[in-house]
């Protein structure tokens, strides 16, 4: 497993991979087989959809330790004080881990009988990634600390601002299909890393998922996803237009495809 820092890359392509339920790590295996060879980082979400899950430290792990790829855990505050923050870190630390994605984090799901945690905010999330340093006996090492852009929001050049403030050194976009959404000034000429967020979809019922998340949809793109005989085709196709055109204003490419690592690696290879 590399252990350098997103930062010293270049460009980034990383993909978002789900664990199974399974009791094994199988599904560890095939995933980093199938995606070493097209991606130079993985991460991994944290407790997704408000359920348990693996823990993404561990998943990341798995999947990286034997393959030319860097780990990036998901952190978020949802479920945990500032303590645990500091020995998730501490933890990755010490088994080569070197980057974090900080996010807010799915509501806990009503199926549960649990409440939310958030001692601390995203902000200070980020923060406390930086602060575990005192608790180290060494120097702290280079690490990135990703977190989301959102380039539905007007306020978030403000937003963005902050985050840098509290120790962010690189971006990954929201999900977009369509490239106006990163084609701004200020964006191309921003003192951050960012890489565009896309997520190709295999059913038409996600499209309503993915609205409810605040993803913006043109009636000409609707049009064509509507009209699809093949969604996973034309969504990848989407995609794909969608970087090209963006290609200048980013610099790099994530793709959470929902388990289907397949059309992850599909998407990495055109790129």
């Amino acid at each position: 497993m590399e252990t350098s820092s997103i930062t010293d890359l270049k460009f980034v392509k990383s993909v978002e991979v789900v664990p199974s339920k399974n009791l094994d790590i199988e599904d560890f295996r095939q995933a980093a087989s199938l995606l070493s060879d097209v991606a130079d980082v993985v991460t991994a979400p944290e407790n997704p959809m408000g359920m348990p899950g693996i823990d993404p430290i561990i998943s990341t792990y798995l999947i990286a330790r034997e393959y030319n790829l860097i780990a990036m855990p998901h952190l978020t505050p949802r479920d945990k004080n500032r303590l645990f923050i500091h020995s998730q870190v501490i933890t990755a630390l010490k088994i080569g881990i070197r980057n974090f994605f900080v996010i807010g984090g799915d509501p806990i799901s009503k199926k549960l009988d649990s409440k939310e945690v958030r001692e601390i905010d995203v902000l200070q999330t980020i923060n406390t990634i930086r602060q575990s340093e005192a608790f180290l006996k060494e120097p702290f090492p280079k690490v990135g600390i990703g977190s989301a852009f959102n380039p539905y929001r007007e306020v978030e050049q403000e937003i963005l601002a902050k985050k840098l403030e509290n120790g962010s050194n690189f971006f990954i976009s929201q999900i977009i299909y369509e490239a106006e959404h990163l084609k701004k000034d200020w964006i191309r000429n921003r003192s951050f890393r960012l890489s565009a967020g896309f997520m190709p979809l295999t059913r038409k019922s996600q499209i309503e998922g993915i609205k409810k998340m605040g993803v913006r949809f043109s009636d000409e793109t609707l049009k064509k996803l509507d009209q699809a005989e093949d969604i996973a085709a034309t969504s990848t196709r989407l995609i794909l237009d969608a970087y090209d055109e963006a290609r200048e204003y980013v610099d790099g490419i994530h793709v959470m495809p929902l388990g289907n690592n397949r059309l992850a690696k599909q998407i990495l290879e055109s790129i």
